[in-house]
């Protein structure tokens, strides 16, 4: 029995909002991009690519997603399959990384969606459709349109599932006028401190899938980010008399500049001819969850 090894190099990615005016409640031109080689946690090679929301729109109301494909026909072909199979996430840093960002509106968190499966996504400019944010959902029925409609609905479709969310680092936040310096703005009069954020923390994860068996015809990996902290409407002032404090979305500019330092997936396997019932009940849930469905 011969062991496998299915592995996917995730790049670092840059991912700016941009500043966000005073007043303003979310970026007006976030972007991501793939780090250079140059910077602390760039990589010259990386196998993901960027999902398209439209043509050449990659990063669509603070999300983005990145994915790999691997061909795994000859498993199809000689009835195989890899069996105890195992998957492990290396990442350079457990945490985004803080380039620069200041004023961020408190409880707007990131979350980041690791997603492995035989049910192979379309991934064609625009076929997640405005759903796309249901991948959050994957095993747990989501809701894409067109020739995806159906998949990753059930548990049996996902090899491996992790969700993380990070959120603001309190005790890693440094003020002005005494620490930092201030990021003035025409409204700065009223005296509000600039929050510089020097760290995310991981406040959640958890894991879903079933491994133990990896089939043909694909493997597809998926990692969608969603920075929920391009949006700062969560500090709008509603009273009539606020403190200082709570003007900060009036007074003060606000940037979300954070890296997503490299990962890489591995999935590991003992390569083994299939039984008879294991071809059956597989394969059919893989074809029966990758149908084509017409579109309208």
């Amino acid at each position: 029995m011969t062991t496998r090894m299915v592995s996917s190099t995730f790049g670092a990615i840059d991912y700016n909002t941009g500043t966000i005016p005073a007043g303003n409640f979310s970026a007006p031109t976030p972007s991501a991009t793939f780090s250079s080689p140059a910077s602390q946690y760039g990589t010259p090679v990386h196998d993901d690519v960027f999902y398209e929301f439209s043509t050449g729109v990659t990063t669509l109301t603070g999300r983005f997603i990145t994915y790999d494909n691997h061909d795994l026909r000859d498993l199809l072909t000689e009835g195989k399959c890899l069996s105890d199979a195992m998957i492990n996430v290396q990442r350079m840093k457990e945490t985004p990384v803080a380039v620069q960002c200041f004023n961020v509106a408190p409880l707007r968190n990131i979350v980041e969606t690791i997603i492995v499966t035989n049910s192979t996504l379309d991934m064609d400019v625009g076929d997640l459709g405005s759903a796309f944010q249901s991948l959050f959902k994957a095993g747990f029925h989501t809701s894409l349109p067109g020739r995806n409609q159906g998949k990753l609905d059930d548990q049996r479709e996902i090899l491996y599932c992790e969700r993380r969310t990070y959120g603001v680092d309190r005790s890693q936040e440094f003020t002005s006028p005494n620490e930092m310096g201030v990021m003035a703005t025409p409204g700065s009069g009223g005296g509000v401190p600039t929050r510089w954020l020097n760290n995310w923390l991981l406040l959640d994860r958890t894991v879903t899938g079933e491994a133990d068996l990896v089939i043909g015809p694909e493997l597809q990996i998926i990692r969608m980010i969603e920075v929920f902290a391009f949006d700062r409407s969560n500090q709008n002032v509603s009273t009539a008399t606020p403190t200082a404090a709570a003007q900060e979305l009036i007074q003060q500019d606000s940037q979300v500049f954070v890296t997503f330092t490299p990962l890489v997936v591995n999935v590991i396997g003992n390569e083994r001819s299939m039984t008879a019932t294991e071809k059956a009940v597989e394969y059919s849930n893989v074809f029966l969850s990758n149908q084509t469905i017409p579109q309208a």
